[in-house]
């Protein structure tokens, strides 16, 4: 409890420290915050083939979705500070209709995150090149199904882009330092964890969920000589339920850190990404420990854009079994741009599934894409 303290305690005072220098002076803004349009949409249509175990036979065509609606709005201080918010509307429900929404105060100080947004770590990491499906957040499962039980999103089975204890897009406190000669610094503070993709916004017990969440990261962006290079690393933090184990005994804090590199030169970019999650977070009788990475190539000349990429990720699963769950994905990617804001994508990918209880599928998928922005 000492331990928690003492966290809150520095989080506070560096809090105050950045409040005290935003309000220190009287600010009144030249214009009211006017709100903009914005957002994306991508449609995928595509062929599978899965090999499943189980013998349960899975359909061959699949048309599937993600799009969002995005309001921003912004206003300039007389003081020069920016105040800002941001909501984000799907256009395809799944876990909330709201993904994330959160205000930001920003100035020569830096930037500072309040609301439902994703935490400073998962927004500074880099990974693998990819111009088609993205296979490291886990859009492969559209195509084929993943009998094991591994979660493909925030988990390093299915991601590198890590959160803490899982969490997704909950409420939480997030700093960014302006960047000096390429560097910049993030920190995140969450409450509390949420994993069900909405925001919680009440108050939970630490009995049964996780709590008190950190997430730290550094990355580093620059060009010379001709090559543009980024780098960046993670730490995650977030202190256990206090509830039992299935094993008995009681659940070790999260913890977890990623690295992420990316090399380009003439067109080529050359990148990849590691996560590892040492002490996993448990639901039921399984836990996220393990660890996954990326690596990948890609080169882009005028409207069009080539990828190839490969993603491994292993798991515990279930704690009552010997064993990993693994997973491996391949996708040789296209991509063209039509217009501004209109590109048309194509992923050949094949995906492999092996459940430490048995439960195994793999396939291949070949899937085209229409890529809106606006």
């Amino acid at each position: 409890m000492r331990g928690k303290s003492m966290k809150k305690a520095l989080l506070l005072g560096t809090s105050a420290i950045v409040a005290a220098g935003m309000f220190a002076a009287p600010a009144h803004a030249a214009d009211p915050i006017e709100i903009s349009v914005g957002g994306f949409m991508n449609q995928w249509f595509g062929y599978q083939d899965n090999d499943d175990a189980s013998g349960v036979d899975t359909q061959t065509f699949e048309q599937w979705s993600n799009s969002e609606i995005i309001f921003n709005g912004k206003t300039t201080l007389d003081n020069g500070l920016q105040v800002g918010v941001q909501v984000q509307l799907e256009a395809n429900t799944f876990g909330d209709q709201i993904d994330e929404s959160f205000a930001f105060v920003e100035g020569s100080f830096g930037r500072f995150v309040i609301g439902s947004e994703n935490d400073a770590a998962y927004l500074m990491h880099y990974a693998a090149p990819n111009v088609g499906l993205p296979i490291n957040s886990g859009s492969q499962y559209h195509h084929i199904s993943n009998p094991t039980g591994g979660g493909m999103f925030r988990t390093v089975f299915g991601s590198t882009f890590i959160t803490p204890a899982g969490d997704d897009d909950g409420q939480k406190i997030t700093y960014f330092t302006p960047r000096f000669s390429g560097f910049q610094f993030g920190v995140s503070y969450l409450p509390d964890i949420d994993t069900t993709g909405g925001d919680r916004n009440s108050l939970t017990t630490e009995q049964a969920d996780y709590t008190d969440g950190f997430s730290v990261g550094l990355n580093y962006v620059n060009s010379f000589s001709g090559f543009d290079l980024a780098a960046a690393g993670g730490y995650y933090y977030a202190s256990a339920p206090d509830a039992a184990a299935p094993t008995g005994g009681s659940i070790d804090d999260f913890q977890a850190f990623s690295l992420g590199l990316n090399v380009g030169f003439g067109g080529f970019t050359l990148g990849g990404s590691y996560a590892d999650i040492t002490e996993g977070a448990i639901a039921g009788t399984r836990t996220t420990e393990g660890m996954g990475y990326d690596v990948g190539l890609s080169y882009e000349t005028g409207a069009l854009g080539f990828s190839v990429t490969y993603y491994h990720g292993e798991t515990d699963g279930d704690v009552f079994i010997a064993g990993d769950d693994e997973h491996d994905s391949y996708a040789g990617s296209v991509s063209y741009a039509i217009g501004p804001g209109v590109s048309v994508l194509g992923t050949l990918g094949y995906t492999e599934f092996d459940g430490e209880a048995g439960n195994d599928n793999d396939g291949f998928y070949l899937t085209t894409g229409l890529a809106l922005s606006f």
